[in-house]
């Protein structure tokens, strides 16, 4: 069972111990994302995660820091978001005085030395361009983008090349000053600890001067036009497999109608023995890749179906998928299908909830967005109780046509586009 508590300098903790494991993973979360930048400042969380590992005061260079970590043997890495932006490390557990030093080193000591800032541009004006690049990576960015229209939630997470390569180094430190405050942060330890753990987090994680506590306010998302050229954006781009994405105005990150949403995406798009895998590539042919399902955030949400064909099987694909999104509204899953996605998911949450790097990020995300800390245990016991009823109830509720949204990355004209 979990521990929450709190530092002196008021960093949220939570204590997570596992039995039967050697491991000991540190993860750190801030409520900072791509959402809470101005358009000047477009991607800058991604690039503040990036100089991170460019050196500290106790270890004044990037190979300094990354030898140190790759000697023991540690998992390590960094992450951003249109929400927050999280660090971790996952060792020995012998090691956890050690990922302890490292981590906190980095997030009160990186240097953010001048030419580093400059040099790392470069990599990430290559991201950018990775990205644009390679449309499965991309699809999710032009949807998010039309989806999300007018609103930071749209733009990229690593902003444009135009804005990386604008950066002034002092509004990036007034940025990262505003918003990387023990105060603001979700520090979560999980894996094999004990009660020495405690002291060491406090030895270098307490003792850092708290900063303003940064308010999570932020403009919330409200669906703007229902117009159907506003529904509908295609990216021409000469490929042999086109990307399709399309969607619905969903759910945040704590609606309790997610739970249902979950098993309804599970069977119709969730897995290779789902309805719309079954209809799509197995009947018909028509695709390689699909996959339905749904991303949340903290005041709004969508559901999607995912799917990688030959743009001339756009249109078919279409028809099918709202053919069968209308019988699941109808008539529901059969109580065969519903009890499947159950145990599915039953299956897939254990399996991956084995790591102490899963655990912990387990708790840090329920940390940064819910209000109440749900368990995996109490997770499942939610699951069970969804009915053949609920999955009708939540798939009117989503899918509506009027509010669907179309993407496509392929050799394809929005004119011909039927939906």
């Amino acid at each position: 069972m979990f521990k929450k508590t709190q530092l002196k300098n008021k960093t949220n903790l939570f204590l997570v111990p596992l039995e039967n494991t050697q491991a000991v993973t540190v993860l750190v979360m801030y409520p900072v994302g791509s959402r809470y930048e101005s358009e000047k400042l477009s991607g800058v969380s991604h690039y503040i995660e990036h100089l991170m590992f460019k050196g500290t005061k106790k270890r004044p260079t990037t190979l300094k820091l990354t030898r140190e970590i790759d000697r023991l043997g540690a998992h390590y890495n960094a992450f951003t978001s249109k929400e927050y932006t999280g660090y971790y490390i996952t060792t020995d557990k012998k090691y956890t005085d050690k990922s302890l030093d490292i981590l906190s080193d980095m997030l009160y000591g990186s240097l953010f030395d001048k030419k580093e800032m400059e040099r790392e541009k470069g990599p990430i004006v290559e991201e950018i361009r990775m990205y644009k690049d390679n449309p499965i990576m991309n699809i999710n960015n032009i949807f998010e983008e039309l989806m999300y229209d007018g609103s930071p939630l749209g733009r990229d997470i690593a902003g444009t090349e135009k804005h990386v390569l604008s950066y002034k180094r002092d509004d990036v430190l007034k940025f990262r000053d505003k918003y990387y405050s023990p105060a603001n942060m979700t520090l979560v330890v999980a894996g094999a600890i004990d009660d020495s753990t405690k002291k060491l987090i406090e030895q270098y994680f307490g003792l850092e001067k708290n900063g303003k506590n940064i308010s999570k306010v932020f403009k919330p998302f409200c669906f703007g036009s229902g117009i159907k050229k506003d529904r509908i954006r295609v990216e021409h781009k000469k490929t042999d497999q086109a990307q399709l994405m399309l969607g619905f105005p969903g759910f945040k990150y704590t609606d309790k109608e997610n739970t249902v949403d979950t098993l309804m995406n599970t069977i119709l798009g969730g897995t290779m023995s789902s309805r719309l895998f079954i209809q799509i590539r197995e009947r018909r042919g028509l695709a390689y890749f699909i996959r339905s399902g749904s991303d949340n955030f903290r005041d709004t949400g969508y559901s999607y179906v995912r799917v990688a064909l030959e743009a001339k099987n756009i249109n078919k694909a279409i028809s099918v998928i709202k053919k069968e999104i209308e019988k699941l509204i109808e008539k529901g899953p059969t109580k065969k299908e519903l009890e499947d996605a159950k145990t599915h998911i039953r299956g897939s949450m254990t399996l991956s909830l084995e790591s102490s790097s899963a655990q912990a990020s387990w708790y840090a995300h329920r940390a940064l967005f819910a209000d109440k800390i749900q368990t995996p245990e109490e997770k499942l016991a939610e699951l069970e109780k969804v009915t053949i009823e609920d999955i009708k109830r939540v798939a009117k509720k989503i899918f509506k046509w009027d509010k669907m949204r179309v993407a496509i990355i392929g050799d394809a004209k929005r004119g011909e586009i039927e939906f």
